[in-house]
């Protein structure tokens, strides 16, 4: 059996969980879960995006969402970051790694990832 504060603490972090996906933020973060991205591991980089978020302490002010329009063929896992004010930027084939370094260096700091960002013009 569980201690009431270890009760406490899961019961917290799915509440958590559950403000990550559904308030109003300034910035989103989109997943994309169509049938190519489910295929190419969406549903884990998903779990990982809010996980980090979470972890950072970010959960204030990033939506992490799943839409499955949000697809480039053969460069999926997709992750796109909308914050007002800023352009969009879609990262493509998106793994933990790169998933942390996108909250680490796009979501803390500002800094693109432009060696993995996806370039329309291409």
């Amino acid at each position: 059996m569980k201690s009431v504060d270890e009760l406490n603490a899961i019961k917290q972090q799915y509440i958590d969980n559950i403000e990550i996906r559904t308030d109003e933020k300034p910035i989103k973060v989109i997943v994309g879960m169509g049938n190519s991205g489910m295929v190419s591991g969406a549903r884990d980089i998903l779990h990982k995006m809010v996980e980090l978020i979470s972890k950072k302490g970010l959960s204030h002010k990033v939506l992490v969402m799943q839409e499955a329009r949000v697809s480039i063929p053969g460069k999926n896992p997709v992750i796109k970051i909308i914050d007002e004010g800023i352009e969009e930027v879609t990262y493509v084939n998106v793994d933990s790694v790169l998933a942390e370094r996108i909250v680490d260096e796009h979501l803390l700091k500002g800094i693109i990832l432009q060696d993995h960002v996806y370039n329309q013009e291409v």
